[in-house]
């Protein structure tokens, strides 16, 4: 529920101008709207001149067995056409038949005639029209009694009457239904928006986000990305021997790998950092640590080490170098940059030379750290995953979104990766760690 609602805090322009447009479409919609008025006339139908009991009823049961035929003579032609005529409607004898409604209650000789149209003085005046153009064709159709007069009398019971009140829409209710519609399909467009946009901010984030485990979660401060490792008992050193910890027992668990690729899941620098760190970390336990760069496109693990970017890899591929040439150690750690690459770096990473490479220097070291390129958009990344024997990857907390993250497990699983879990990563802009500083000076001081 708190998530929910910081996320509508953080999204209220969106849902309020959700809601404003959903009332004005409401409004606009409630304007177009027809009002359709109704106007009913009644009339009696009985058999003209009954002198005794008996005629009448004789002539009440004829009057009721003919009703259903008056009924369907209302809609026809012979009444409507003079009816158009008299009133100037611009219409047909169809299309009004389909704005009449007559009925007859059963055992009775009373006819409701009903007109509907978007005018009740219209509605009313249609119907009396009716009414009397049916009282003529009754008369024209009617049996013929005594003295050649017609057997059948309609008398008009009541006739239409415009109604006084206009009928309006409720404009209101349409507003409030246009503004709930409106604020769902806010919250709707939000939501699609954050599952795609939204950046991992935790351990959970990561692991709804792409289905594998965190491995550790490390902070580093400010825009630091240089070696040598942070001072003992730093939230970035504990974070690394962390990982230290779980990439050991992820490895062992399979069967003993021992080339680990370490790429991020977009273009930055904290795949570098962590790979550094991670193979300092293992260096200084005394274990031999072979760390290559793969990212041929930025070349920049050297500088962080203070060693020499050329050659290394990017020879090694082409053929031009070999591991001797290349290698250099840098605080007790085994060393190989990436080299000057020539063309198209992606081109050179699907060397068949690569995979040879890791698999063969793995083998002469406890652990090879191969630092790859982005995971998306390019696919240096997946390529050097590919190559190695598992892969960790790189997220940065705040900044790396969930879609991205998804995007690069799926690209790092479709080029044959085995990903091994995630390390998300935490910059710690200059204020946060000055007042880290300060609290901890505090602490200290009560100590």
């Amino acid at each position: 529920m708190e998530s929910v609602w910081n996320l509508a805090r953080a999204r209220w322009l969106l849902l309020i101008a959700g809601v404003l447009l959903g009332a004005i479409g409401g409004a606009v919609y409630s304007g177009t709207i027809t009002v359709d008025h109704r106007s009913t006339a009644v009339v009696y139908f009985a058999v003209d001149r009954a002198k005794t009991a008996s005629d009448y009823t004789a002539g009440s049961s004829f009057a009721q067995s003919v009703m259903p035929s008056f009924a369907q003579i209302v809609k026809s032609p012979i009444v409507l056409d003079p009816v158009i005529e008299e009133l100037d409607l611009q219409t047909t004898a169809r299309n009004l038949a389909g704005r009449i409604q007559v009925d007859v209650p059963s055992n009775t000789t009373v006819m409701n005639v009903t007109v509907t149209d978007t005018s009740s003085l219209r509605a009313a005046m249609t119907a009396n029209a009716v009414i009397r153009r049916l009282d003529e064709a009754v008369r024209t159709l009617s049996p013929r009694g005594e003295e050649d007069n017609p057997a059948m009398r309609m008398s008009s019971v009541s006739p239409a009457v415009a109604s006084e009140k206009q009928s309006t829409v409720n404009r209101a209710t349409f507003e409030l239904l246009g503004a709930l519609g409106g604020l769902l399909v806010a919250v709707a467009i939000v939501g699609i928006w954050e599952s795609v946009t939204r950046p991992v901010r935790s351990v959970s984030d990561v692991e709804n986000a792409s289905s594998t485990p965190v491995l550790a979660a490390i902070t580093f401060d400010g825009k630091r990305s240089v070696a040598p490792v942070e001072p003992r008992g730093s939230e970035s050193a504990a974070g690394t021997l962390v990982l230290h910890t779980n990439i050991a027992a992820a490895c062992g668990k399979r069967g003993g790998v021992k080339s680990v690729a370490v790429v991020p899941v977009t273009a930055s620098d904290d795949a570098r950092a962590v790979a550094v760190d991670l193979a300092l970390v293992m260096a200084r336990a005394r274990d031999r640590i072979l760390l290559v760069d793969g990212d041929l496109r930025s070349a920049s693990v050297a500088g962080m080490l203070g060693a020499e970017s050329a050659p290394g890899l990017a020879e090694i591929l082409v053929g031009s170098a070999d591991f001797g040439q290349t290698l250099q150690v840098r605080s007790g750690l085994d060393f190989v940059a990436a080299g000057r690459a020539e063309g198209n770096a992606a081109e050179l990473l699907v060397s068949t030379r690569l995979k040879p490479f890791l698999k063969v220097e793995s083998t002469r070291y406890k652990m090879l750290l191969a630092v790859g390129g982005a995971a998306t958009p390019v696919a240096d990344g997946a390529t050097l995953a590919a190559a190695a024997e598992v892969t960790v990857l790189v997220a940065r907390r705040g900044q790396t979104t969930r879609r991205d993250l998804a995007a690069a497990v799926d690209r790092l699983s479709s080029a044959g990766g085995i990903l091994a879990g995630v390390v998300l990563v935490q910059r710690r802009s200059g204020l946060a760690r000055v007042l880290m500083r300060s609290r901890k000076r505090l602490q200290d001081g009560r100590r």
